[in-house]
């Protein structure tokens, strides 16, 4: 039976207070290196989060909603931090902005690693200001609809834009641009997120301009005529850097390097910063679980797929069910995943998995992939149950 939005919601959050659920995701960020100010974790989301309303309404499951939420927020969180680390010395001690913050789904992360008082954030939306502010005790700076409005004090050494420039038309995409780009310190480098043209529907082209805004998006709260959806080529943006004033600053894209899906762009404010570090970035594991069902006679069927984006197939997931481990083997056949991710070593990133569970009704599960290098993806974490009887 079709869950309602109110059930849904009640059970993300419910899902969200879960400790065994606090304890998947602080074991999924546990490489990270904890500034002595911080603390736990911190599961709270925000009714207001579009990000999860989107996967509400796609997944119609808390478990696999939140599971995706958090998943992207960690690898976001990986991305960012590697451009620090690569581009930046003492990244420690850098002064950092969030720009385009959302309700912090960055920030949730990135708090627990620099010290608030380097960290800042800024949003449009004052529902979500005040929330990071208080949920992550960071710095805020309220943003504005016109670029020339927002005039910080401050310069950045690293300012950090996902998924903005994804849903600007062409005469804002220019002008946060250079707004942004005005406001880095002599060392500071700027990374932002492109939706790029190569994502585009085969039914849809791109124009002469090299920019394609559509007045449509998944934040209903945002005027349509400044937020959209946007698609870019790489020539585009590459132009857009010049018109911006950084013609001569050093630019690195790496493709489909958030979420595996959005490229990134890492700018440089001085000509001289060395870049090349950036050869070695990791997009790191991705998956998810297709099939999650629970039999009435107790037998849990799961099927998904994993793969490394950088490397291609991983030999195996992990999985956790109530506590007990098991694992399973990928190699089962995935033509969708190979043609949805357009490389072929994703052919055989399949896999099936069937665990008697008795007299169980439900079950709390995990599921994960690792690389070799360490790496880890949360494909799946929540309650499994079972249908109840007709």
């Amino acid at each position: 039976m079709r869950r309602s939005d109110v059930e849904l919601r009640r059970e993300a959050a419910a899902l969200c207070r879960d400790p065994r659920f606090r304890d998947v995701l602080e074991r999924h960020c546990g490489a990270i290196e904890r500034s002595a100010a911080s603390e736990h974790l911190s599961t709270r989301i925000h009714p207001n989060d579009q990000m999860l309303t989107h996967s509400l309404e796609q997944h119609r499951h808390a478990g696999a909603a939140l599971s995706q939420y958090f998943n992207i927020g960690l690898q976001q969180f990986s991305a960012a931090r590697q451009v620090m680390r690569k581009c930046l010395v003492e990244s420690e001690s850098v002064s950092v902005l969030d720009f385009a913050c959302g309700f912090g789904r960055l920030l949730r992360f990135m708090s627990l690693t620099l010290p608030r008082s380097r960290l800042w954030a800024s949003e449009l939306q004052t529902d979500a200001v005040d929330f990071v502010a208080q949920a992550f005790e960071v710095q805020v700076l309220n943003s504005h609809a016109e670029p020339d409005h927002f005039a910080p004090a401050l310069r950045f050494d690293f300012i950090w834009v996902a998924s903005l420039f994804s849903h600007l038309p062409e005469d804002l995409f220019n002008a946060w641009l250079a707004r942004l780009l005005s406001l880095l310190t002599d060392r500071g480098v700027l990374c932002f997120s492109v939706r790029d043209s190569a994502l585009l529907p085969a039914t849809r082209a791109l124009p002469d301009s090299g920019i394609l805004y559509d007045a449509v998006s998944e934040n209903a709260s945002l005027d349509a005529d400044i937020y959209g959806t946007t698609y870019a080529s790489e020539r585009y943006v590459r132009r857009a850097l010049v018109r911006a004033g950084a013609g001569a600053s050093p630019c690195v894209r790496l493709p489909k390097a958030l979420a595996q899906e959005q490229d990134l762009y890492v700018v440089a404010r001085a000509p001289t910063h060395d870049l090349t570090a950036l050869s070695g970035f990791r997009r790191g594991p991705w998956g998810w679980v297709d099939r999650r069902n629970l039999s009435s006679t107790g037998r849990l069927e799961l099927e998904g797929w994993a793969a490394s984006m950088d490397d291609g197939a991983v030999e195996r997931v992990d999985i956790t069910v109530d506590g007990a481990r098991h694992h399973c083997a990928t190699g089962l056949s995935r033509p969708d995943v190979r043609d949805a991710f357009d490389d072929s070593r994703l052919e055989n990133a399949g896999w099936r998995v069937e665990i008697p569970l008795g007299d169980s009704r439900a079950a709390f599960v995990e599921v994960s992939a690792a690389t070799k290098q360490g790496e880890a993806s949360l494909l799946f974490a929540g309650i499994i149950a079972a249908a109840p009887p007709a």
